[in-house]
């Protein structure tokens, strides 16, 4: 029997979402039997420290810092989102952002102003988008924004910072969004998507390694099997998941690659 806590903070978009993932999780495992405590870990408790947890029995972590190894942990399953776009795949992009009343049409049309950001670990928040914008840089890596503002940290705090003209453009995970527009769509009042990036794997919940193997696997089967019992139909659909995956691992490989190339534009500025 598996003991410890679980927190899905990465996703945790609205206090209604919050809600809606605990109450899932607690369905998860109490059908388990297991002594598990879902917890806020909010911010400005580190991401990081979360993932470091040795008694952490389920969580979300950005696909990053997952091939980069840097905790301890071994994957479990990855959401697929219950919207049309994603095609029925564990995947996600980032957003780039923009305040309708700008007048912005296309991402070129904001270099000059000031590009709002997470963390650099980010995938979504930073990491995406830095590779996008990379395109525009040149060979030299010129300068785009006016001023590059960061960390933000959170993506609630970002879209306060959007909302509040302390930023102008910003990039933000598009399930995050999905989530926000289903819950708390007046958070996107008056805010525009005015591009894309291209596709990556969704994070993923993760354990610590410390977790027992046969525990592994039965989390594991529970949480690929939720689609298929009628209990739990309302519960994915508060979070927007069609169901749960096991995550293809290797190609989480391609992330920190990609995050290591355009080495013209290191940062975004």
């Amino acid at each position: 029997m598996a003991h410890g806590v679980a927190s899905t903070r990465m996703y945790n978009a609205t206090p209604a979402v919050a809600e809606a993932w605990q109450r899932l999780f607690a369905q998860v495992f109490a059908d388990l039997d297991w002594p598990v405590r879902v917890i806020p870990h909010a911010w400005p408790a580190s991401l990081k420290a979360l993932w470091q947890r040795r008694d952490l029995v389920c969580g979300f972590m950005c696909g990053l810092p997952f091939a980069e190894h840097v905790a301890p942990v071994v994957p479990l399953a990855a959401p697929v989102p219950a919207v049309a776009a994603y095609a029925g795949l564990p995947r996600y992009r980032s957003e780039l952002l923009v305040r309708r009343e700008c007048g912005w049409r296309s991402l070129p049309d904001t270099f000059g102003q000031r590009f709002g950001w997470m963390v650099p670990h980010s995938q979504s928040g930073y990491q995406a988008a830095r590779l996008l914008l990379a395109q525009h840089a040149g060979e030299a890596g010129r300068a785009l924004y006016a001023a590059s503002v960061g960390p933000l940290d959170t993506p609630p705090r970002v879209l306060e910072a959007l909302q509040g003209r302390q930023i102008d453009v910003t990039a933000l995970d598009s399930y995050f969004l999905e989530l926000v527009r289903k819950h708390e769509p007046a958070w996107l009042a008056g805010v525009d998507t005015i591009a894309v990036t291209p596709w990556t794997p969704i994070p993923l919940l993760v354990a610590a390694e410390t977790l027992p193997a046969p525990d592994r696997e039965r989390l594991v089967d529970k949480l690929c099997s939720l689609h298929e019992d009628a209990r739990y139909v309302a519960l994915l659909e508060a979070v927007v998941v069609q169901r749960f995956v096991v995550p293809d691992v290797p190609a989480y490989d391609s992330l920190p690659l990609a995050a290591a190339g355009e080495t013209h534009y290191p940062e975004i500025r």
